[in-house]
């Protein structure tokens, strides 16, 4: 069983892979059964019809991102690092161009069928709220630690950097010239240096 549930999980993250490239209109069995190895009907006796597979790729590689997330920042001991860490990655994962632009083409198409599909919007608010507690909670162990002054509004602060990481990495996803995951990363860690009287924050003072 707990091979079968690895697997599945495996081929969702691949599928996932595919959805970004091609996005949820164009992908289809062929498609993900190429990138995966598996028969289309075994996609099809795992996941029902192609929206299902499209969809449940969607929730399982965007849970696995904040998850992923939430584990490395704890590990940092460090509040200042860990709130720098958490600012640069909201703007991507992975610092090369490539996994960067993949991973924004991957959330712009999980919020476009967030917009049609009624279970996935209502997950996607806690898939957000998710993102701004792991801001939240990164700033809170900085002023726990006298690390910083309490912000009068930490969930406006923890919002307002998911929203300007969002912003930053749309013009990735459109390859924007100049717009490297470098750039937002600094950017998005220079707005928070800045909001939370913080200049460690900001990448003159790493």
């Amino acid at each position: 069983m707990r091979r079968a549930s690895r697997n599945r999980a495996e081929l969702l993250m691949k599928a996932a892979e595919v959805v970004a490239e091609r996005g949820f209109e164009n992908t289809r069995f062929t498609d993900v059964a190429g990138r995966t190895g598996a028969s289309i009907s075994t996609l099809q006796y795992l996941f029902g019809n192609r929206e299902d597979l499209v969809v449940q790729a969607l929730r399982a590689r965007t849970a696995h991102l904040l998850a992923e997330a939430r584990l490395a920042a704890e590990a940092i001991p460090d509040p200042i690092v860990r709130l720098r860490w958490v600012a640069g990655h909201l703007a991507a994962t992975d610092g090369s161009p490539e996994a960067a632009r993949a991973e924004w083409m991957l959330w712009v198409e999980y919020w476009r069928t967030a917009l049609r599909d009624d279970e996935l919007a209502v997950e996607s608010i806690d898939t957000y709220e998710g993102w701004a507690g792991l801001v939240r909670d990164a700033i809170q162990a900085a002023v726990d630690a006298g690390a910083l002054p309490a912000p009068a509004d930490i969930d406006a602060v923890a919002q307002g950097a998911c929203a300007l990481a969002d912003g930053l990495g749309i013009q990735i996803a459109l390859g924007r010239p100049g717009m490297t995951w470098e750039r937002a990363a600094g950017i998005t860690r220079g707005w928070l240096a800045t909001t939370l009287s913080c200049p460690p924050l900001a990448d003159t003072h790493s």
